[in-house]
């Protein structure tokens, strides 16, 4: 949903994390964020926080995965209400496999 943007994805197995980068990403509403998705096998989604972008798209995320990475095989990023969602509800905006 957003075709100029770019995403940076740096993944730490050993720690169970990742950090993401993003550019040229829309802007949003005051009562929405981006959230990030950890989505395993079986197509189920673990919440991997949330973040805004500044005036230019930009952001970073640091994301701290509750289960070994390997454990799941793609993360996508969605539009949520401000707080984020249990699940996602809005489109998705970027993503890519693990």
């Amino acid at each position: 949903a957003a075709p100029q943007a770019v995403g940076r994805l740096y993944v730490a197995p050993e720690l169970n994390a990742l950090a993401l980068i993003v550019y040229d990403m829309p802007a949003l509403e005051s009562n929405q964020v981006y959230q990030v998705w950890l989505i395993d096998p079986a197509g189920d989604r673990t919440s991997g926080g949330t973040f805004t972008v500044d005036e230019r798209g930009r952001s970073w995320v640091y994301i701290r995965s509750p289960k070994p990475i390997d454990q799941f095989q793609s993360i996508g990023i969605t539009i949520e209400p401000a707080g984020g969602s249990p699940k996602p509800t809005g489109p998705r905006m970027m993503g890519t496999s693990l």
